[in-house]
Protein backbone atom coordinates (compact mmCIF):
# COMPACT_ATOMS: atom_id res chain seq x y z
CA UNK A 1 0.00 0.00 0.00
CA UNK A 2 1.34 3.43 -0.97
CA UNK A 3 2.38 5.83 1.75
CA UNK A 4 -0.26 8.42 2.70
CA UNK A 5 0.05 12.07 1.67
CA UNK A 6 -1.11 15.15 3.50
CA UNK A 7 -1.40 17.13 0.24
CA UNK A 8 -1.82 16.31 -3.46
CA UNK A 9 0.99 18.78 -4.16
CA UNK A 10 3.52 17.14 -1.85
CA UNK A 11 6.62 15.14 -2.77
CA UNK A 12 7.68 11.86 -1.15
CA UNK A 13 11.45 11.37 -0.95
CA UNK A 14 12.84 8.00 0.13
CA UNK A 15 16.29 6.78 1.09
CA UNK A 16 16.92 3.05 0.78
CA UNK A 17 20.04 0.94 1.24
CA UNK A 18 19.24 -2.06 -0.95
CA UNK A 19 21.86 -4.50 0.43
CA UNK A 20 24.32 -5.66 -2.23
CA UNK A 21 21.87 -5.32 -5.10
CA UNK A 22 23.10 -7.13 -8.26
CA UNK A 23 25.96 -8.77 -6.33
CA UNK A 24 24.97 -12.17 -7.69
CA UNK A 25 22.82 -13.45 -10.56
CA UNK A 26 21.85 -16.57 -8.61
CA UNK A 27 18.18 -17.43 -7.94
CA UNK A 28 18.60 -15.91 -4.48
CA UNK A 29 19.94 -12.72 -6.09
CA UNK A 30 16.99 -12.61 -8.49
CA UNK A 31 14.55 -13.00 -5.59
CA UNK A 32 16.34 -10.26 -3.66
CA UNK A 33 16.01 -7.94 -6.67
CA UNK A 34 12.29 -8.75 -6.99
CA UNK A 35 11.75 -7.89 -3.32
CA UNK A 36 13.56 -4.56 -3.64
CA UNK A 37 11.57 -3.57 -6.74
CA UNK A 38 8.30 -4.57 -5.10
CA UNK A 39 9.23 -2.63 -1.95
CA UNK A 40 9.89 0.55 -3.95
CA UNK A 41 6.71 0.16 -5.98
CA UNK A 42 4.61 -0.33 -2.85
CA UNK A 43 5.95 2.87 -1.32
CA UNK A 44 4.47 4.96 -4.13
CA UNK A 45 7.27 7.45 -3.59
CA UNK A 46 8.37 10.21 -5.99
CA UNK A 47 12.15 10.33 -5.56
CA UNK A 48 14.45 7.59 -4.25
CA UNK A 49 18.06 7.76 -3.08
CA UNK A 50 19.56 4.27 -3.22
CA UNK A 51 22.77 2.90 -1.74
CA UNK A 52 24.64 -0.37 -2.38
CA UNK A 53 24.13 -0.92 -6.07
CA UNK A 54 26.97 -3.31 -6.79
CA UNK A 55 29.27 -3.62 -9.79
CA UNK A 56 32.84 -3.05 -10.92
CA UNK A 57 32.55 -0.49 -13.75
CA UNK A 58 30.45 2.58 -14.48
CA UNK A 59 28.86 1.21 -17.65
CA UNK A 60 27.62 -1.94 -15.92
CA UNK A 61 26.44 -0.16 -12.79
CA UNK A 62 24.75 2.56 -14.84
CA UNK A 63 22.83 -0.08 -16.77
CA UNK A 64 21.81 -1.68 -13.48
CA UNK A 65 20.49 1.60 -12.08
CA UNK A 66 18.53 2.11 -15.29
CA UNK A 67 17.10 -1.40 -14.98
CA UNK A 68 16.05 -0.76 -11.38
CA UNK A 69 14.43 2.55 -12.34
CA UNK A 70 12.57 0.97 -15.28
CA UNK A 71 11.28 -1.93 -13.20
CA UNK A 72 10.23 0.40 -10.38
CA UNK A 73 8.38 2.69 -12.83
CA UNK A 74 10.85 5.55 -12.46
CA UNK A 75 13.57 7.43 -14.37
CA UNK A 76 17.23 8.12 -13.61
CA UNK A 77 18.74 9.94 -16.62
CA UNK A 78 20.04 13.51 -16.56
CA UNK A 79 20.97 15.50 -19.66
CA UNK A 80 24.48 16.94 -19.62
CA UNK A 81 24.99 20.62 -20.42
CA UNK A 82 28.35 20.15 -22.10
CA UNK A 83 30.04 22.08 -19.28
CA UNK A 84 32.56 20.68 -16.82
CA UNK A 85 31.24 19.61 -13.42
CA UNK A 86 32.18 22.90 -11.79
CA UNK A 87 30.47 25.08 -14.40
CA UNK A 88 32.23 27.74 -16.47
CA UNK A 89 33.08 27.66 -20.15
CA UNK A 90 33.16 24.40 -22.11
CA UNK A 91 36.32 22.37 -21.62
CA UNK A 92 37.73 19.18 -23.02
CA UNK A 93 36.90 17.29 -19.80
CA UNK A 94 33.22 18.15 -19.85
CA UNK A 95 30.55 15.67 -20.98
CA UNK A 96 29.16 16.15 -24.49
CA UNK A 97 26.16 18.45 -24.59
CA UNK A 98 22.92 16.52 -24.75
CA UNK A 99 24.38 13.27 -23.42
CA UNK A 100 22.03 11.56 -20.98
CA UNK A 101 23.72 9.97 -18.01
CA UNK A 102 22.30 7.94 -15.11
CA UNK A 103 22.27 9.75 -11.76
CA UNK A 104 24.95 7.43 -10.45
CA UNK A 105 27.92 8.07 -8.15
CA UNK A 106 30.56 5.36 -8.36
CA UNK A 107 32.22 4.41 -5.10
CA UNK A 108 35.77 3.10 -4.94
CA UNK A 109 34.87 -0.09 -3.04
CA UNK A 110 32.17 -1.60 -5.23
CA UNK A 111 29.22 0.05 -3.44
CA UNK A 112 27.51 2.79 -5.46
CA UNK A 113 24.77 5.41 -4.94
CA UNK A 114 22.06 6.61 -7.28
CA UNK A 115 18.88 8.64 -7.61
CA UNK A 116 15.57 7.82 -9.32
CA UNK A 117 12.37 9.82 -9.77
CA UNK A 118 8.88 9.59 -11.22
CA UNK A 119 8.27 10.50 -14.84
CA UNK A 120 6.45 13.80 -14.23
CA UNK A 121 9.49 15.15 -12.36
CA UNK A 122 12.13 16.77 -14.56
CA UNK A 123 15.87 16.80 -13.79
CA UNK A 124 17.57 20.12 -14.50
CA UNK A 125 19.98 19.86 -17.43
CA UNK A 126 23.60 19.83 -16.31
CA UNK A 127 22.74 19.53 -12.60
CA UNK A 128 24.21 16.06 -11.94
CA UNK A 129 27.19 16.13 -9.56
CA UNK A 130 28.94 12.96 -8.41
CA UNK A 131 31.88 12.40 -6.09
CA UNK A 132 33.53 9.18 -5.03
CA UNK A 133 37.18 8.15 -4.97
CA UNK A 134 39.40 10.81 -3.42
CA UNK A 135 36.47 12.47 -1.66
CA UNK A 136 34.42 9.85 0.20
CA UNK A 137 34.72 6.26 1.40
CA UNK A 138 31.66 5.44 -0.74
CA UNK A 139 30.08 8.21 -2.83
CA UNK A 140 27.70 11.14 -3.24
CA UNK A 141 25.24 11.85 -6.07
CA UNK A 142 23.33 15.15 -6.37
CA UNK A 143 20.67 16.15 -8.92
CA UNK A 144 18.50 19.24 -9.09
CA UNK A 145 14.89 18.31 -9.81
CA UNK A 146 12.02 20.52 -10.92
CA UNK A 147 9.20 19.60 -8.53
CA UNK A 148 6.02 21.63 -8.57
CA UNK A 149 7.78 24.50 -10.29
CA UNK A 150 10.54 24.66 -7.67
CA UNK A 151 14.14 23.62 -8.21
CA UNK A 152 15.20 21.38 -5.33
CA UNK A 153 18.43 19.44 -4.95
CA UNK A 154 18.12 15.78 -4.00
CA UNK A 155 21.14 13.73 -3.00
CA UNK A 156 22.14 10.14 -2.20
CA UNK A 157 25.08 9.46 0.12
CA UNK A 158 26.69 6.47 1.82
CA UNK A 159 29.03 7.14 4.75
CA UNK A 160 31.96 5.01 5.82
CA UNK A 161 31.15 2.02 8.03
CA UNK A 162 34.61 2.23 9.63
CA UNK A 163 36.72 5.01 11.10
CA UNK A 164 34.82 7.31 13.45
CA UNK A 165 37.22 10.21 12.89
CA UNK A 166 37.14 9.68 9.13
CA UNK A 167 33.35 9.64 9.25
CA UNK A 168 33.27 12.98 11.07
CA UNK A 169 35.87 14.46 8.71
CA UNK A 170 33.98 13.35 5.60
CA UNK A 171 30.71 14.67 7.05
CA UNK A 172 32.42 18.04 7.48
CA UNK A 173 33.48 17.90 3.84
CA UNK A 174 29.91 16.98 2.89
CA UNK A 175 28.58 20.02 4.76
CA UNK A 176 31.06 22.26 2.94
CA UNK A 177 29.99 20.89 -0.44
CA UNK A 178 26.23 20.95 0.13
CA UNK A 179 25.57 23.73 2.62
CA UNK A 180 28.49 26.08 2.10
CA UNK A 181 28.43 29.52 0.46
CA UNK A 182 27.40 27.95 -2.88
CA UNK A 183 24.59 25.89 -1.33
CA UNK A 184 21.83 28.34 -2.24
CA UNK A 185 19.30 25.84 -3.58
CA UNK A 186 17.23 23.87 -1.06
CA UNK A 187 18.48 20.33 -0.45
CA UNK A 188 17.28 16.96 0.82
CA UNK A 189 19.90 14.24 1.23
CA UNK A 190 19.00 10.60 1.86
CA UNK A 191 21.77 8.45 3.26
CA UNK A 192 23.00 5.48 5.16
CA UNK A 193 24.93 7.62 7.66
CA UNK A 194 26.45 4.69 9.57
CA UNK A 195 26.21 6.77 12.75
CA UNK A 196 23.76 7.96 15.39
CA UNK A 197 21.95 11.27 15.08
CA UNK A 198 23.08 14.07 17.38
CA UNK A 199 20.29 16.52 16.52
CA UNK A 200 18.66 18.29 19.43
CA UNK A 201 15.11 19.51 19.88
CA UNK A 202 13.79 22.25 22.12
CA UNK A 203 12.16 20.90 25.29
CA UNK A 204 9.51 23.48 26.15
CA UNK A 205 8.87 22.07 29.60
CA UNK A 206 12.52 21.94 30.66
CA UNK A 207 13.43 25.01 28.58
CA UNK A 208 16.54 23.42 27.19
CA UNK A 209 17.85 21.57 24.14
CA UNK A 210 17.69 17.78 24.40
CA UNK A 211 18.85 14.98 22.12
CA UNK A 212 16.13 13.79 19.75
CA UNK A 213 17.36 10.21 20.13
CA UNK A 214 15.59 8.84 23.24
CA UNK A 215 18.46 6.59 24.35
CA UNK A 216 21.92 5.35 23.54
CA UNK A 217 21.49 2.11 21.54
CA UNK A 218 24.67 0.70 23.08
CA UNK A 219 23.63 1.38 26.67
CA UNK A 220 23.51 -1.85 28.65
CA UNK A 221 24.97 -3.89 25.77
CA UNK A 222 28.10 -5.89 26.48
CA UNK A 223 31.15 -4.64 24.59
CA UNK A 224 31.98 -6.39 21.31
CA UNK A 225 34.91 -5.75 18.97
CA UNK A 226 32.65 -4.16 16.33
CA UNK A 227 31.78 -1.33 18.72
CA UNK A 228 35.18 0.20 18.04
CA UNK A 229 33.64 1.59 14.82
CA UNK A 230 30.65 3.19 16.54
CA UNK A 231 31.45 4.01 20.17
CA UNK A 232 33.60 6.22 22.34
CA UNK A 233 35.06 4.56 25.40
CA UNK A 234 37.12 5.16 28.53
CA UNK A 235 37.89 3.29 31.75
CA UNK A 236 36.71 3.66 35.33
CA UNK A 237 38.93 3.68 38.41
CA UNK A 238 39.01 -0.12 38.37
CA UNK A 239 40.06 -0.27 34.71
CA UNK A 240 36.63 -1.40 33.51
CA UNK A 241 35.80 -0.18 30.02
CA UNK A 242 32.81 2.16 29.65
CA UNK A 243 31.33 2.88 26.24
CA UNK A 244 28.74 5.10 24.60
CA UNK A 245 27.63 5.99 21.06
CA UNK A 246 30.03 8.34 19.31
CA UNK A 247 27.70 11.11 18.14
CA UNK A 248 30.43 13.42 16.83
CA UNK A 249 29.91 12.52 13.13
CA UNK A 250 26.19 13.22 13.53
CA UNK A 251 26.87 16.44 15.40
CA UNK A 252 28.97 17.71 12.49
CA UNK A 253 25.90 17.38 10.26
CA UNK A 254 23.51 19.14 12.65
CA UNK A 255 25.97 21.89 13.59
CA UNK A 256 26.71 22.37 9.88
CA UNK A 257 23.06 22.98 9.00
CA UNK A 258 21.97 19.58 7.67
CA UNK A 259 18.95 18.81 9.85
CA UNK A 260 17.55 15.36 10.59
CA UNK A 261 13.98 15.42 9.28
CA UNK A 262 12.78 12.97 11.95
CA UNK A 263 13.98 15.35 14.68
CA UNK A 264 12.47 18.39 12.95
CA UNK A 265 9.09 16.65 12.80
CA UNK A 266 9.45 15.13 16.31
CA UNK A 267 8.60 11.77 14.78
CA UNK A 268 8.46 8.79 17.14
CA UNK A 269 11.85 7.11 17.22
CA UNK A 270 12.00 3.97 15.08
CA UNK A 271 15.05 1.83 14.19
CA UNK A 272 16.04 1.37 10.56
CA UNK A 273 18.47 -1.53 11.09
CA UNK A 274 18.80 -4.48 13.46
CA UNK A 275 16.06 -6.71 12.06
CA UNK A 276 18.11 -8.66 9.50
CA UNK A 277 19.90 -11.94 10.31
CA UNK A 278 23.11 -10.65 8.70
CA UNK A 279 23.25 -7.54 10.92
CA UNK A 280 26.03 -8.17 13.45
CA UNK A 281 24.85 -5.31 15.66
CA UNK A 282 21.30 -6.59 15.57
CA UNK A 283 22.57 -10.04 16.59
CA UNK A 284 23.97 -8.39 19.73
CA UNK A 285 20.57 -6.88 20.53
CA UNK A 286 21.34 -3.40 19.17
CA UNK A 287 18.63 -1.53 17.23
CA UNK A 288 19.87 1.61 15.48
CA UNK A 289 18.48 4.44 13.37
CA UNK A 290 21.30 5.13 10.92
CA UNK A 291 19.25 5.83 7.78
CA UNK A 292 17.88 9.35 7.62
CA UNK A 293 16.96 12.23 5.35
CA UNK A 294 18.61 15.51 6.20
CA UNK A 295 17.58 18.89 4.88
CA UNK A 296 18.87 22.45 4.68
CA UNK A 297 17.09 25.26 6.51
CA UNK A 298 15.10 26.15 3.39
CA UNK A 299 13.14 22.90 3.68
CA UNK A 300 12.32 22.95 7.41
CA UNK A 301 8.94 24.63 7.02
CA UNK A 302 8.06 22.41 4.05
CA UNK A 303 8.36 19.08 5.89
CA UNK A 304 5.04 17.37 6.54
CA UNK A 305 5.54 13.71 7.50
CA UNK A 306 8.13 11.02 8.19
CA UNK A 307 7.81 7.25 7.66
CA UNK A 308 9.91 4.16 8.30
CA UNK A 309 8.37 1.32 6.27
CA UNK A 310 8.67 -1.78 8.43
CA UNK A 311 6.86 -4.67 6.76
CA UNK A 312 7.54 -8.35 6.22
CA UNK A 313 8.60 -7.53 2.66
CA UNK A 314 11.03 -4.72 3.56
CA UNK A 315 12.50 -6.81 6.37
CA UNK A 316 13.26 -9.59 3.89
CA UNK A 317 14.46 -7.31 1.09
CA UNK A 318 17.30 -5.56 2.93
CA UNK A 319 19.13 -5.09 6.21
CA UNK A 320 17.96 -1.45 6.07
CA UNK A 321 14.36 -0.24 6.09
CA UNK A 322 13.30 2.50 3.64
CA UNK A 323 12.86 5.95 5.18
CA UNK A 324 10.58 8.54 3.56
CA UNK A 325 9.78 12.20 4.16
CA UNK A 326 6.93 14.18 2.69
CA UNK A 327 7.49 17.82 1.82
CA UNK A 328 5.55 20.55 0.00
CA UNK A 329 7.68 22.39 -2.59
CA UNK A 330 5.53 25.54 -2.38
CA UNK A 331 6.34 25.83 1.34
CA UNK A 332 10.12 25.90 0.83
CA UNK A 333 11.57 29.18 2.06
CA UNK A 334 14.69 31.15 1.27
CA UNK A 335 15.41 31.97 4.92
CA UNK A 336 15.44 30.21 8.28
CA UNK A 337 11.73 30.10 9.22
CA UNK A 338 12.02 29.34 12.93
CA UNK A 339 14.85 31.37 14.41
CA UNK A 340 15.80 28.37 16.53
CA UNK A 341 18.01 26.49 14.08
Amino acid sequence: MALPRTSPDSVLFTTYNVLDLFLTDSPAGAEHYRQVVESIRELGTDVVAVQEIRGSDAQTVGARLRQLADDAGMRCLVTASGLPAGGGPPAGGGPPAGERKPALAMGSRGFHCGLMWRGEIEPVTGSLRTLGRGHFWHSLAVVTLDVGGRRVRHAAFHATPFGRLLRADQNERLVAMLNGPRGSLPLLIGADWNTESADRVWDEQAECWALYEPRDPYDGIRWTDDMVYQCEWDYDERGQRRHRADRRPGDVLWAGGLHDSAAVLRAPWQPTVGHHPDDRYGAAGISRRIDAIRVTRHVLAALRAYHVTDTELTRQASDHLPVTVEYVPAAITQTDPSGRW
